[in-house]
């Protein structure tokens, strides 16, 4: 995770290597540079149709989920005729006549709530059926919809997921606190109600809640890992944009201890286990590979802000940005094989900043916002499929790994990060 210092088979291509963008080649979402020319992030995508009759909490869920998925053309349920949201059994024909081609159902029995999806290319029996306890409808629901991505990928989805973020209060003084959300804005949770300033949330492989305040009026490294928050790193100075491994055994931070600002590697008690820059420049912003092997930051020994990448144990530094002369914030996906060959970041581009991604292996680079206000600090979901950013459109919104299907899951909340996948 990062922080900042300065059909069914056409449905498996859309949501394992991104939607379908019907007559749209690579070019149209790889820009040369953070350059002024426009680049086309639009396009046709082509969905798999579904429909989901329940009208209960659970159907929102369920509904919501398939479109943050970028999967699913998900069918208006106010269009559905009232014999089939009512149905007790399954007329497929009906269902087939409605234009659907798959249908999620759900009903509460025994204390359990219990799932059926149909796909319709499959015959009148339902695909895959699976119960889980009511007490619970929302983790229910999410739970369901990451096997129906399984189904459709091979590959659990993502969620009940969580991202931390911060929320701005005005009056009667400026504050800063710490909160998570599910990931498609749900279940709201606060890690810090004070009124001093909170920042730059990172979320560890056991949920662990990092981030700087200036509480104690220095600008300290606390962690809350379920109890209330307690203090990592207190050195004089920057203890700023903790990261933790993905072992959970290292966190990677923005020290000036000793007079510029570097960065370290400190254990969960904040003793310090190495130095990992030495430079005249300011460096910061860390962001762990997917194997723990590498750190991606930002580092201005180029003259301007560029993201960087070196060993987790330090040296051998090497430019990861190419383009653009104004690059921050990188978070280095988390996914697996390709996925996790992905760093995201915030570029400017003229008097406005923008998402890109920068391919580690390859070098290719890909736009990902573009023309919709302000959008910056990135963040990779648990499988690198999905992304978080803040907009000043407003708040959260999350895309799929190219930027597409922008949804708005929070109005109120910046400098999102993206913590792994739900415990069951």
């Amino acid at each position: 995770m990062k922080r900042t210092l300065i059909g069914t088979t056409a449905l498996a291509g859309v949501l394992l290597g991104g939607a379908y963008w019907a007559g749209q080649d690579d070019t149209a979402l790889i820009t040369e540079a953070n350059a002024a020319q426009d680049t086309d992030v639009g396009g046709t995508v082509v969905l798999l149709k579904l429909a989901v009759p329940a009208g209960d909490e659970v159907g929102d869920v369920v509904r919501k989920d398939a479109k943050l998925s970028a999967g699913f053309d998900v069918v208006d349920r106010r269009s559905l005729p009232a014999a089939l949201v009512k149905e007790k059994g399954f007329n497929k024909k009906a269902w087939v006549e409605t234009g659907a081609q798959a249908v999620i159902k759900n009903a509460e029995l025994g204390g359990q709530i219990k799932f059926q999806l149909y796909d319709l290319s499959k015959g009148k029996k339902p695909v895959l059926s699976k119960g889980y306890p009511a007490g619970d409808k929302r983790k229910a629901a999410h739970r369901f919809m990451n096997e129906v991505i399984k189904y459709y990928t091979g590959t659990l989805g993502v969620f009940g997921s969580r991202i931390a973020f911060v929320r701005t209060r005005r009056s009667p003084t400026v504050s800063k606190n710490i909160f998570t959300m599910e990931m498609d804005g749900g279940n709201v949770a606060g890690i810090t109600a004070n009124r001093s300033l909170n920042i730059l949330p990172s979320l560890g492989p056991g949920g662990q809640v990092l981030f700087t305040s200036y509480a104690k009026r220095n600008p300290d490294l606390w962690m809350s890992s379920g109890g209330g928050p307690t203090r990592v790193s207190k050195y004089p100075g920057l203890n700023l944009g903790g990261a933790m491994s993905p072992t959970g055994g290292a966190i990677a931070l923005t020290l000036s201890k000793d007079g510029n600002s570097e960065i370290y590697k400190i254990g969960t008690n904040g003793s310090v286990q190495a130095r990992l820059t030495k430079n005249a420049a300011i460096d910061g912003s860390p962001t762990w590979s997917p194997g723990g092997n590498q750190i991606a930051f930002v580092s201005n020994r180029a003259g301007g802000p560029q993201v960087f990448r070196m060993s987790s144990g330090g040296g051998g530094a090497a430019r990861v940005t190419k383009k653009g002369n104004y690059n921050q914030t990188p978070d280095w996906s988390p996914g697996e094989g390709e996925y996790g060959q992905w760093i995201a970041y915030a570029g400017r581009d003229g008097s406005r900043f923008d998402v890109f991604a920068v391919n580690v292996k390859t070098g290719k680079l890909k736009r990902m916002t573009q023309g919709g206000g302000r959008n910056t600090d990135p963040t990779w979901s648990p499988d690198g499929r999905l992304i978080a950013f803040s907009s000043s459109r407003g708040g959260i919104t999350i895309a799929n790994e190219d930027g597409n299907n922008q949804i708005q899951v929070m109005k109120a909340g910046t400098t999102p990060d993206w913590g792994p996948r739900a415990l069951k």
